[in-house]
């Protein structure tokens, strides 16, 4: 078994769902050739060296995967049947892989990506408790502003005599 890497340029205008099910197909192809898909990068839309069919933008998909050459073959079949797919290449990584050694740094890594998401959750939940106190002091001070405020306007106000009152 081989690792491959295979990059794909998709059409940029393609709506997300069909990008979805183009990437979809091609996992369910790996999984039925019985390969090992490692990992899969979504680069999102970039701007292309030169214009592919009349498009200067592509929507580039990165597929890091375990297989035999029946299933890169398949693949690139169906990469040049359909149109969706402006570009395509395939790069072997490792002509000799162990499979064993590759599911378990597809874990580690993933396990590493879940720990750094966790990560920037708390610190999200950080800064709005953070951003929540420092308003709720910016109302109390803005409270007390306007009870002085108040206060003073009260004290200026003239005192009327009763004297003036009873005439």
């Amino acid at each position: 078994m081989r690792r491959y890497e295979t990059i794909v340029i998709l059409s940029p205008d393609l709506p997300e769902e069909k990008r979805q099910t183009l990437c979809d197909q091609v996992v369910d192809q790996i999984g039925q050739h019985q390969g090992f898909l490692a990992e899969t990068d979504v680069w999102g839309n970039r701007r292309l060296a030169y214009d592919i069919r009349k498009k200067s933008r592509g929507f580039y998909v990165r597929f890091d995967y375990c297989g035999e050459a029946a299933l890169v073959d398949e693949l690139e079949r169906r990469f040049q049947i359909n149109d969706a797919y402006l570009k395509y290449m395939t790069v072997v990584l490792d002509k000799a892989v162990d499979l064993k050694a590759v599911k378990e740094e597809a874990a580690q890594a993933q396990a590493e990506a879940e720990k750094i998401a966790a990560e920037k959750a708390a610190a999200a939940e950080a800064a709005a408790k953070r951003a929540e106190k420092a308003q709720a002091e910016a109302d109390a001070k803005a409270a007390e502003s306007e009870e002085q405020t108040a206060d003073i306007v009260a004290d200026d106000q003239p005192i009327e005599n009763d004297t003036e009152s009873e005439a």
